[in-house]
């Protein structure tokens, strides 16, 4: 599709991996990927909303590079990743999209042809009405709490190896004194484990459930040579969990 409009345009696919209606764990992954690249165009769909009145936008940051996609917040973490919204607009012109448009497939309807238009140099001005970047649609804040030597944080990605990207990073386990070789009590879905915190997932026994911090500088849930994901039951993003101390019989000990 890009290519027929853009014969020229070199295309790098950064995953097809996102879970269904995973605006949030697509938001991560394209904002975790962005900041690699020289002045790109970042085509991004996720879109749950896709026929309905939600918009579909073209972003532009500092740096030259333009963001394509839905208005339902997959956008705004690359944006800020980049230096911020310079400028937003909706994109109307049905010159510069497929003659005719599903209401069920506006990656290839809508924003393909949107982007192989702005590799050839089309002004984003050619495609729509500007909009407010303050209207634009932000996903809630993923929090994460540090309650004394607990911390209460979500899982928010989960990649095909079954390794569980947190919302934690080293900064949030000051309170517990984790250090390489720590073993922590983790309470998630009702149920309490036992975690290791490893500098890389060799350093403890195959099958382990270990801590380990990413390539992205977040902490994840992993299992050396295993899934975490399978090993703690979890399908989806979005689950809280607590990590804490240990304490007698594996619990999470007192405060």
């Amino acid at each position: 599709m890009i290519r027929s409009i853009a014969p020229e345009t070199e295309i790098s696919d950064i995953s097809h991996l996102i879970a269904p209606f995973g605006v949030r764990e697509g938001a991560g992954v394209l904002a975790e990927s962005v900041g690699w690249f020289l002045q790109s165009i970042h085509l991004a769909v996720i879109d749950p909303g896709v026929g309905s009145s939600r918009r579909a936008l073209i972003l532009a940051t500092p740096d030259g590079s333009y963001l394509v996609g839905p208005d339902n917040g997959l956008l705004l973490p690359s944006a800020a990743r980049l230096g911020g919204v310079e400028g937003a607009w909706a994109i109307h012109n049905p010159a510069l999209g497929l003659p005719e448009r599903s209401s069920t497939f506006h990656g290839r309807d809508i924003f393909a042809p949107a982007a192989a238009h702005l590799a050839r140099g089309v002004s984003p001005l050619e495609f729509g009405p500007a909009v407010d970047p303050g209207s634009l649609v932000r996903l809630p804040e993923v929090g994460v709490q540090v309650l004394g030597d607990r911390v209460r944080a979500q899982i928010v990605h989960i990649d095909r190896f079954g390794n569980l990207q947190t919302s934690m990073t080293r900064s949030h386990l000051a309170g517990l004194g984790a250090e390489p070789g720590s073993v922590m009590a983790l309470q998630i879905s009702g149920r309490t484990f036992k975690v290791a915190m490893r500098e890389a997932y060799s350093f403890g026994e195959a099958g382990e459930l270990q801590l380990v911090e990413d390539s992205h500088g977040s902490l994840a849930l992993c299992v050396n040579r295993g899934s975490a994901a399978q090993v703690l039951g979890i399908q989806k993003t979005g689950v809280e969990f607590v990590l804490g101390r240990l304490g007698p019989g594996g619990l999470l000990g007192e405060d």
